[in-house]
């Protein structure tokens, strides 16, 4: 097998802060020297709150669960010391784990009128970023040097396997900067009714991840490679003729893309500074 990099792509500057760096930076930091699974007391409380928190119960049926005699029974005989006994005590625990981008919303007016307020939820596309940069699992699995892959040393056959295998990332590269670092944004949705939330208002996810990232991670769901980025509204429209909702419906699409992916279109033309996590 024969390669050819991209020389001079992705130089790594001084004076910026890791993943760590950050961490432990937290006001809560020093106690997690202590006990990694701070805020909770043990690897056991992490895992039942982790299992909570992931799980479809209500708040009430957690509530219900966590009053049950034999929940407390059990966690005297294995001597389990939860952190918290009611919901309320679980959410508050968790309020005080590092924080990941922070959801902002919007509301919307569309061009004509909807039965109901459209709102838009949405996290900053470069803080996503730079959280899946930031995760210490994916730190091996990273490239963004882009590179031309031979089967063999006479370079006859080209190997595709990842994004920057391929000739348009090594292209892309070609506009930037010397020492520029390439990032291929990943958008997508699966066109499916996620949450049913008050009101019966309804939502499409648009996930995001980086092409850097190797297939090997974005091909297995429980990894989570991909971020959920936005909630795209799903507005029912007042108009006379259904034909024409459906027109309404992608025009607003399109007016919430370019709301959310503001940042991404600037850093795009004028680069933003964002940590290595090889570092």
């Amino acid at each position: 097998m024969s390669v050819e990099v991209y020389l001079g792509a992705a130089v790594s500057y001084v004076s910026g802060l890791t993943f760590m760096d950050k961490f432990f930076a937290d006001k809560y930091g020093e106690l997690c020297k202590e006990n990694i699974f701070y805020p909770f007391t043990s690897q056991e409380d992490w895992q039942i709150t982790s299992w909570l928190l992931h799980s479809c119960l209500s708040m009430a049926a957690i509530n219900s669960f966590l009053s049950l005699e034999l929940v407390g029974y059990i966690s005297h005989i294995k001597r389990l010391m939860l952190s918290f006994q009611t919901t309320r005590e679980l959410c508050l625990r968790a309020e005080m784990l590092p924080p990941g981008p922070c959801w902002q919303s919007w509301v919307l007016q569309p061009q004509n009128l909807t039965k109901q307020v459209t709102m838009l939820f949405y996290c900053d596309p470069i803080k996503c970023l730079q959280s899946l940069l930031s995760h210490p699992l994916f730190e091996p699995h990273i490239s963004f040097i882009p590179r031309k892959v031979w089967s063999m040393a006479a370079q006859i056959s080209r190997v595709y396997d990842e994004w920057l295998t391929g000739d348009h990332a090594w292209e892309l590269q070609n506009q930037l900067p010397h020492g520029g670092t390439l990032l291929g944004v990943m958008l997508s949705s699966d066109k499916t009714n996620i949450s049913v939330m008050s009101r019966n208002h309804m939502a499409h996810p648009l996930l995001l991840s980086l092409a850097n990232i190797s297939m090997d991670i974005h091909s297995k769901g429980s990894l989570h490679g991909h971020m959920l980025l936005a909630l795209l509204p799903v507005p029912s429209f007042i108009h006379k003729k259904s034909c024409v909702h459906l027109l309404l419906s992608d025009s607003l699409f399109h007016c919430c893309l370019d709301l959310v992916l503001k940042p991404l279109k600037i850093a795009a033309a004028v680069g933003v500074m964002m940590n290595d996590p090889h570092i």
